[in-house]
């Protein structure tokens, strides 16, 4: 790819398949045992996941590409949602807040770059060390809007993938999973990962494209977070994986940009024709406790979205 050709960090986060780096950052998060604690709690991920999903690009579309008053909105619309997040009471940390911690936001953000870089080069084409750098430095108000001050950014990139590199190497060995015999409202953290690829939210038309999603997401998470999820990887996965990322790549190689990059264009469009719009609307439906709550009575489906466990 040529330098001219690079693209900017609003044409990568408009792509269509960059909505894929969403599951796998995810799953960085949740093996950070503060951050997993919030969404046990929450329950998020199993009752409104494909809010949380959506949520989490129109927010980083907005904070990279929106003007001055549509980032204050959605300072205030985020601010209002973490408010209301906490952790259990026996948390061994005794972190009640984690959210307004920069040093959790550090780690989050950090999961959402190096997905957004990863998937990008995986499905759509390569990018120079040049154009990462710059992509890191335009990336930054994702974060200053988070609780991070310039100071608790990594200087560049290789300072950020060794940062990753040192929290990937602080993951527990294996995440807890409930038992069969535990009842649906019980859900742990490895439950929680599960959860990301509930069906219960999404909209039918996406059902039938989970499986290829956890294809690609566990495909790109490699050895090191498979483990800590106990998930088993075979080469006939590995081959699978490979052709499906093969499809993709040449479905791009017909498919031009400006046609591909036209729905992200929308949404953010839509965004900034309505300061209280369909992003921060979104984001507070995904990150509220109260969603989980409302639904606690519910008899569990087949896929049951409290602990992501199939009772087929």
């Amino acid at each position: 790819m040529s330098a001219r050709s690079q693209p900017t960090l609003a044409q990568v986060l408009n792509e269509p398949v960059i909505y894929l780096m969403w599951p796998r950052s995810v799953l960085m998060q949740l093996a950070h045992p503060d951050i997993a604690a919030t969404e046990v709690v929450s329950g998020v991920y199993g009752n409104r996941g494909a809010q949380r999903w959506a949520g989490t690009i129109e927010y980083l579309r907005v904070a990279i590409g929106g003007r001055d008053e549509h980032r204050r909105d959605l300072i205030r619309d985020v601010n209002a949602v973490h408010a209301a997040v906490r952790v259990p009471d026996d948390h061994p940390e005794g972190v009640r807040r984690p959210v307004f911690d920069p040093r959790l936001q550090r780690w989050v953000v950090a999961t959402w770059f190096v997905s957004i870089v990863d998937t990008y080069r995986l499905l759509v084409g390569p990018l120079d060390d040049d154009t990462v750098e710059r992509l890191y430095r335009e990336f930054q108000p994702a974060g200053t809007l988070l609780q991070m001050g310039p100071a608790d950014w990594p200087a560049d990139v290789a300072a950020l993938r060794a940062y990753v590199a040192y929290m990937e190497g602080e993951f527990p060995a294996r995440l807890p999973r409930s038992g069969p015999d535990d009842p649906p409202e019980f859900a742990t953290p490895g439950d929680v990962a599960a959860q990301v690829f509930s069906t219960y939210s999404l909209r039918r038309r996406y059902v039938r494209r989970i499986g290829r999603v956890r294809l690609l997401t566990w495909g790109m998470a490699g050895e090191g977070l498979r483990s800590v999820y106990g998930i088993e990887w075979t080469a006939a996965h590995d081959r699978r994986f490979e052709r499906c990322v093969r499809s993709i790549r040449r479905l791009h190689t017909y498919w031009p940009g400006t046609l591909r990059r036209r729905h992200g264009r929308r949404v953010t469009r839509r965004y900034q024709r309505s300061p209280h719009g369909r992003a921060s609307a979104g984001l507070r439906a995904s990150r509220s406790p109260a969603n989980h709550t409302a639904r606690s009575s519910r008899t569990p489906t087949n896929d049951d979205p409290r602990t992501g466990r199939n009772h087929r």
